[in-house]
């Protein structure tokens, strides 16, 4: 999830100092939040090794499965349909729907990480898993105006390295803990199994965290539990149902959202996966372009600026085409991310 301009400083340093760069990652995976797909554009120009054999899934059907929805394969569809893994929720039930299946799962000693594609849905999510826990005693107010209780699991938001918990790990953005302790000034004392407890400061929490069963997908990219529930909606991508569809060991399920009620759950997610893969770098746009206009995209070893064509030596039309083309360039280039999405409530 690197974008360009700090790989761009970090391809710097290393070209400066004289070190190896290893860039180890998944191209179809969530890309950067900014500008970004420079490691997707280097996996298809550069030599490159490829993990091939997904060793999480406790099912070999699943493992497959996980392969073909990466690749946009309607198949992958079908293999999650026959497995009773695909459901759909109006929005307006789909906070309770999860929650219940959370409360299943986690009664039964499994972990359960939520993805979905909005912060809305995931805030919605949280409050209801909240409700059904019950009031447990004390409570600090979050950024986000939701309240946070021993027991309950929050996110931090903004990474900082004063922060240091028992084992010396620092603070991170979208890392998830259990809330150990309530204090009296607005603080709490947090937990993870692996990275220990630490002290968060009134000042933190009010600014930077949030409840953390429920996450947008870049919240648990990375993350391997027992159970994964993605909550998917008409705006999610291929890479985010993806990452939402592949964190659980045992089983992955997809919720659906249908304002209708007269949806397929597997017909939603072929139309999902069928979307071309998102994060196209600016480098990859421009060898797209060039190939578009009749020319030979750049080198990508070649450090200068490509010598342009002659503009005399070009027909009108030509030459009217390629300079749209630079201005879409341009504008592909500043965009800003868009976001947007279903919302759900409890």
């Amino acid at each position: 999830m690197t974008a360009t301009d700090d790989l761009a400083r970090l391809v710097a340093l290393v070209e400066r100092h004289g070190w190896r760069l290893a860039a180890v990652g998944d191209p179809q995976q969530l890309p950067a939040v900014g500008r970004g797909g420079v490691f997707a554009h280097w996996c298809d120009t550069l030599p490159h090794h490829a993990l091939e054999q997904p060793r999480r899934f406790a099912q070999p059907w699943e493992a497959a499965a996980s392969l073909a929805l990466r690749a946009g394969q309607a198949n992958a569809v079908d293999a999650y349909a026959e497995h009773g893994r695909l459901t759909t929720a109006h929005p307006l039930v789909a906070a309770s729907h999860v929650a219940r299946e959370h409360q299943r799962h986690v009664a039964a000693g499994c972990s359960v990480a939520i993805s979905t594609t909005n912060a809305e849905a995931a805030r919605a999510i949280n409050t209801e898993i909240q409700y059904r826990r019950g009031r447990r005693g004390g409570a600090v107010r979050l950024h986000d105006g939701s309240v946070a209780r021993v027991g309950d699991q929050i996110a931090t938001r903004r990474n900082d390295p004063a922060l240091r918990t028992t084992t010396g790990a620092k603070v991170r953005n979208r890392q998830t803990w259990t809330v150990a302790a309530v204090h009296g000034d607005g603080g709490l004392t947090v937990s993870h199994p692996t990275r220990g407890r630490v002290d968060l400061p009134a000042g933190y929490i009010a600014a930077h965290v949030e409840l953390g069963w429920a996450v947008t997908g870049y919240g648990t990219q990375g993350d391997t539990v027992d159970i994964g529930i993605a909550v998917l909606d008409n705006q999610t991508s291929r890479n985010h149902a993806y990452v939402a569809m592949t964190r659980g060991r045992k089983a992955n399920h997809a919720v659906l959202l249908d304002p209708t009620g007269a949806q397929d759950p597997a017909e939603q997610l072929a139309q999902i996966i069928a979307r071309p893969a998102n994060g196209e770098s600016a480098l990859t746009t421009r060898a797209r372009l060039h190939r578009v206009a009749g020319f030979e995209p750049p080198d990508h070893r070649d450090r200068g600026e490509p010598e342009p064509p002659s503009a005399a030596s070009l027909a009108p039309e030509l030459q009217a085409r390629i300079d749209e083309l630079q201005r879409r360039l341009d504008r592909l280039q500043h965009r800003a991310p868009q976001r947007g999405g279903s919302t759900i409530a409890r």
